[in-house]
């Protein structure tokens, strides 16, 4: 009797190793070649791209209608509002500038210079100007990063108050920056521009206690 249940139990030690081996064996095939794949959920029509964030969807509505008619409308002569400013930063910045609440003033501007030298070292690339009637140089920004929200508050197409948080409103400024600097050297190299005289139209801030040139974000550019 005792020799009888000594085989029972050994019987089903045995089968309960075979159990645990073939389950162990199933597992490491399922983990070598699963027999599905498991997908992101895409809805219909999005197809691969990434979907645009709502300041962008923002820029991209305005930016024929609003930005572009602004620039072209409103531009003011950099030669001649660049010494007012300078010269006395409140009083030019209420006759000739734009802010969002107590920011710095933003100023939509063109102007004609010569191109004197262009910097790509870093990846907020620029470009210098000497501007006749104008004692010194400014900087147009060629990217690929492009510094700063004085497209967005210059032209006022995009009041805070749109938006419910502040990195949508950022992303306008983003949205456009990019925009700008991709209309305005469409087909060109900056890299070929030293030594000629061109004309921009664009939108700077002015920061009083930078020591840097001014800062202009073009929209366009002509030769």
């Amino acid at each position: 009797m005792n020799q009888t249940s000594s085989l029972s139990t050994a019987h089903a030690r045995s089968r309960r190793w075979l159990w645990l081996a073939g389950g162990a064996l199933l597992l490491l095939l399922l983990i070598i070649k699963p027999p599905f794949v498991i997908k992101p959920l895409v809805s219909p029509g999005s197809g691969s791209q990434p979907a645009q964030s709502k300041g962008g969807q923002f820029a991209e509505k305005v930016w024929e209608s609003k930005v572009l008619p602004v620039v072209q409308e409103k531009a003011q002569d950099i030669a001649k509002i660049l010494p007012e400013i300078r010269a006395d930063p409140a009083a030019a910045g209420q006759k000739y500038g734009r802010r969002e609440s107590t920011n710095p003033y933003s100023y939509i501007v063109k102007g004609t210079g010569k191109v004197t030298e262009v910097h790509t070292e870093s990846q907020a690339g620029t470009m210098i100007l000497e501007i006749p009637g104008l004692e010194e140089k400014i900087a147009l920004q060629i990217g690929p990063v492009v510094r700063g929200t004085a497209l967005r508050d210059a032209t006022g197409a995009a009041p805070f108050d749109q938006f419910s948080n502040q990195l949508d409103y950022a992303d306008v400024s983003k949205e456009m920056n990019t925009r700008a600097v991709k209309a305005a050297f469409a087909g060109l190299d900056p890299s070929a521009f030293p030594g000629k005289t061109i004309t921009f139209f664009g939108a700077f801030t002015f920061d009083p206690r930078s020591k840097g040139p001014v800062l202009v974000t073009p929209v366009r550019i002509e030769q």
